[in-house]
């Protein structure tokens, strides 16, 4: 990355070493020419010696890299099958995190438990009156077999089976029975609950597809007028977002890559090389699938990223084909033959992929400072750019060596140029032609010098156009600006998302659906997949208890401590009573309560003695409340600890469990608990009661992340910053750039609000644009896209600044440098611009409104940042105190100017043969000069069709071997006017 090349496109590297060296030395006869030559070499060896190196190795290269692919092929599919959803673990430090720990003390794999359910409902009514039928209870049976034979084949797996039909043949329990029947009796319920380690959950996800499988066995024979079954649950639900993932992306990425493609193909104009782009493609997803699998066996890898990885790796690894493919049309149209074509692409534009490649991974690499899972999506996403960056560096190319039809075809070179651009033999001939040579830089400009970036180059670089444009532009998105300024807490320093767990889930998955008809229909406590558990212990800061009376652990198994929990769940009832998330005694389970005290309206407390009576006694177990004592000592089994000194109560919230409500009861909860934990340990020194639910995880996650991500934001955007100010030599460059970075990142939020909260696109009924609830845009959003929107800004101007700044280098005015490199780059990154926008589009077709939202705010921000802030913004920003661009570095002189106004930058160093301009009368008119006006083809000079070539008279008779190659006197014919005497006309 330290390696710099000369400026190889200045016509001075391109002379003889007697005679480049002393045009830059200006005749100074103490500086050496070939010590000067040689340092000119010294600072292209890196990254020519490298291109040279990848050229000779080209066969190694090809052959390696497929053998890679086919290496890494299986190994990506495992990755595909192994990816995880969204997981939500607790960041370290937090109230959650220490919950989660002293649950786990105490209960141990809680935090794996997960609960899936199976309802079986009419498909009409009438004639179907009851789901409780025959063929109901036979299917139910069968599920129950399966869950049993896969508890036998994973050993503790399964912790608990209910049905309906298990409580419906007993009159022990009372109305037990109702909690796995609908309101209107029309529905019943199935229900399990297993351990799912992340090593089973393979095997959980190939179980839950087996079910489904009987499922609609079962829905394929039953009529029209019988029922209905469908599952839902945890894994059912991640299950079905896998399967949707892999299942849309493919299908929209082909019902939308076409796009690409015409766009790619016009952009290169030849078939061949648009097949030339595309075969890296399949390389660059096996390698980097591939090398994601082993980072998956340390670290989770989410579904999430792995889609991103896959619309980026396309994204990029068209739009580095489009650079580097250009470049190598735009040499071999130059006359180069392959191999120059090749090293020049490699060395020159490969230079603007690797600093590309770097800002990107720089980029994402600020995630590595958030909580799990985003740490690992910073891998995954560094190790796809990376290994784009390489194969469009090393395999392309080299497979372009081999197979040289693929390319761009050679054509003939203009009468006296050398054969090779790098054969300094023909160079050093005395009878090269110096004005050649020294106008070479002009004869390259001149395909740039025209069409419609061009002609917005010299209007966006004049005053007061430069400066009244960002202005106007500045002003118009402005209230974008403000819209997302309301969603940011600047004092806090942090975003402000929304959240649901609906904003996760397919919607046309129907698991989804039927986990919220699960919730309509049944009671609170069977038909919520996310209970917040409380748990009350006299263990603190995971250490025991000791009883300041009886020096022994709190035991919770006691008649006092029954009574303690019962007040906690009176304290709950009271905080939350008349909230639209109000806690009931309905919606509790606990070992201490049952049911509620008409008189007092309080929990009505279980007596210790009572119960034991009931799991203990020999004849409620054997004889008269067989059932009732078994299922009484699972309820036991699951909310005690096993050495009795922590006690759990299940609360079952009627809401999303990762809605801003279900986070509002959190915050009541935690708040009820603290103030009752107070209370009671006047009574028990040392009680805690502590909460822990998926809510309260995600609400401590949003908050460490939305607090660190500005702070990761600001951190990238000063490396990145820094690292361009490095590379260009440039101090004052980041300051021009940072306007056109931030700022229109908020514009991009902005406009995400006002389509995802606001509902501003509703009216036109496209799932993709429309608002999901009063959820908002997701939290995750800023997350996945923040730190990649920066560096694809970035990526796109480096490319614009790379062009100007050589443009400058060979002489042009500080305006034409701007214009040049406007025109010259305009198309490429346009191209670029719209294939990366449509690649992200296909996420707009997709079912789940994260990824929908993920789509918008990445298309609104390439479209933005293509065709308004590096057509608009930067050129016009560049071209106010242009000096500013390069400071500290010493451009060469002016040469070529055209604009009117146009002068040499206040910090332009002057050369040595200046002091002979000075020297001349004012009066001499141009006519005197050695030098000589060219002729820009149609006009392209802009105003007046003049090109002002600078080259001081008395340079020429510096030294006798400049004397020797020194140009016949042209009077009378240096200046060519319009045949038409107007602005942009033709020329003679």
């Amino acid at each position: 990355l330290l390696a710099r090349r000369s400026r190889s496109g200045s016509t001075r590297d391109l002379l003889s070493p007697s005679i480049g060296s002393t045009l830059q030395s200006g005749g100074d006869s103490s500086s050496s020419p070939t010590h000067a030559h040689a340092h000119g070499e010294k600072k292209e060896d890196a990254c020519f010696c490298i291109a040279r190196l990848i050229y000779q190795s080209r066969f190694c290269l090809v052959l390696a890299w497929l053998a890679i692919t086919v290496v890494s092929a299986p190994f990506a599919w495992a990755l595909v099958l192994r990816m995880a959803p969204m997981t939500k673990t607790p960041p370290p430090g937090t109230e959650s995190s220490a919950a989660m720990a002293l649950f786990e003390s105490h209960f141990s794999g809680l935090a794996i438990l997960r609960k899936e359910m199976v309802v079986i409902s009419c498909k009409q009514t009438p004639p179907c009156t009851s789901a409780d039928t025959v063929m109901a209870h036979g299917l139910v049976q069968r599920l129950q077999d399966m869950v049993k034979r896969f508890d036998v084949d994973n050993p503790d797996t399964v912790v608990q089976i209910d049905t309906y039909f298990e409580f419906s043949s007993h009159h022990q329990i009372g109305n037990a029975k109702r909690l796995f029947m609908s309101q209107d009796g029309k529905s019943i319920l199935m229900q399990w609950v297993w351990r799912v380690p992340p090593k089973m959950r393979g095997k959980a996800e190939a179980f839950c597809t087996e079910v489904n499988s009987e499922i609609a066995f079962y829905n394929a024979y039953s009529g029209e007028d019988g029922l209905q079954a469908a599952a839902t649950g945890i894994v059912f639900l991640d299950h079905a977002m896998k399967e949707t993932l892999i299942e849309e992306i493919p299908v929209h990425e082909i019902a939308t890559i076409w796009l690409p493609f015409l766009i790619l193909a016009a952009a290169l104009r030849s078939g061949r090389m648009l097949l030339l782009a595309l075969i890296p493609m399949p390389i660059e997803i096996c390698t980097a699938f591939g090398f994601m699998y082993f980072v998956s066996l340390s670290t989770p890898v989410v579904m999430f990223a792995v889609m991103m990885m896959l619309m980026l790796m396309i994204s990029l690894s068209f739009d580095y084909a489009l650079f580097t493919l250009t470049r190598y049309a735009e040499e071999r149209s130059a006359g180069a033959d392959v191999e120059q074509a090749i090293l020049a692409v490699i060395s020159q534009s490969g230079r603007v992929v690797v600093l590309s490649g770097v800002v990107l991974i720089i980029s994402w690499g600020a995630m590595l400072g958030l909580p799990v899972p985003f740490s690992g999506f910073s891998v995954a996403a560094g190790s796809m750019i990376l290994v784009c960056v390489v194969v469009q560096l090393t395999f392309t190319p080299s497979l372009l060596a081999i197979l040289p039809f693929l390319g761009a075809p050679k054509a003939e070179r203009p009468a006296g140029a050398g054969d090779s651009a790098d054969d300094v033999d023909a160079l050093e001939q005395p009878r090269a032609d110096p004005a050649r040579l020294l106008d070479e830089p002009m004869e390259k400009a001149k395909p740039h010098m025209q069409g419609a970036y061009f002609w917005l180059g010299s209007h966006l670089t004049r005053m007061p156009w430069n400066l009244a444009l960002p202005i106007l532009v500045f002003y118009v998105m402005s209230p974008l600006t403000v819209r997302m300024g309301s969603n940011f807490d600047l004092y806090k320093f942090r975003f402000k998302m929304g959240h649901s767990y609906q904003l996760t889930m397919p919607r046309i998955a129907n698991e989804w659906h039927t986990m919220l008809m699960i919730q309509r229909e049944f009671p609170t406590v069977s038909g919520n997949l996310m209970p917040m558990m409380i748990m009350m212990t006299g263990h603190s800061n995971n250490a025991t208890y000791q009883s300041p009376v009886d020096g022994q652990a709190l035991d919770v198994a006691t008649q006092s401590a029954f009574d303690a929990n019962c007040q906690m769940a009176d304290a709950l009832i009271a905080a939350t009573k008349d909230k639209p998330w109000a806690i009931e005694e309905s919606s509790m389970t606990s070992a201490t309560f049952h049911g509620s005290d008409d008189t007092t309206g309080k929990v009505k407390c279980i007596h210790v003695w009572q119960l034991d009576l009931l799991r203990k006694n020999w004849f409620s177990e054997h004889l008269f409340l067989s059932h009732t004592s078994k299922h009484a000592q699972q309820l036991w089994d699951q909310l005690i600890s096993a050495h009795k000194h922590a006690m759990l109560t299940f609360v079952f919230p009627k809401l999303d469990p990762f809605s801003p409500g279900a986070f509002s009861l959190v915050t009541d909860v935690r708040a009820a608990l603290d103030k009752e934990t107070e209370i009671l340990r006047r009574t028990f020194p040392g009680i805690t009661f502590l909460t822990f639910s998926p809510g309260s995880v995600l609400l401590d996650l949003i908050d460490v992340t939305s607090g660190k991500l500005p702070v990761c934001f600001v951190i990238c955007a000063l490396v990145c910053l820094l690292l361009i100010a490095f590379w260009f030599g440039s101090a004052l460059i980041p300051f021009k750039l940072v306007l056109t970075v931030v700022v229109p990142i908020t514009w991009t939020y902005g406009a995400g609000l006002y389509v995802y909260e606001d509902g501003c696109l509703n009216f036109l009924n496209f799932p993709g644009l429309a608002t999901t609830g009063d959820a908002g845009i997701d939290w995750t959003v800023p997350m996945f896209t923040l730190t990649f929107m920066m560096g694809l800004a970035l990526d796109y101007e480096i490319f614009l600044f790379e062009r100007v700044r050589e443009f400058r280098e060979e002489g042009f005015g500080d305006r034409e440098s701007i214009q040049l490199g406007l025109a010259a780059t305009g198309g490429t990154i346009s191209s670029a611009g719209l294939i990366m926008a449509l690649t992200f589009m296909a996420q707009l077709l997709g079912s789940m409104p994260v990824t929908n939202q993920i789509g918008f705010i990445l298309v609104f921000s390439i479209v933005v940042d293509t065709f308004v802030v590096r057509s608009i913004l930067v050129p016009a920003m560049l071209s106010l105190a242009p000096w500013a661009n390069y400071w500290p570095c010493q451009m060469p002189p002016v040469c070529y100017t055209w604009l009117p106004g146009s002068t040499t930058s206040p910090q332009v160093k002057r050369s040595k043969y200046a002091k002979y301009e000075d020297e001349e009368d004012d009066d001499d008119d141009e006519e005197e000069r050695d030098g000589r006006l060219e002729a820009v083809p149609g006009g392209a000079a802009g105003q007046g069709g003049r090109v002002r070539r600078q080259l001081p008279k008395a340079s020429w008779q510096d030294t006798p071997e400049l004397q020797e190659l020194r140009p016949p006197q042209r009077r009378g014919s240096d200046t060519l006017e319009p045949e038409d005497g107007g602005d942009g006309g033709t020329f003679d």
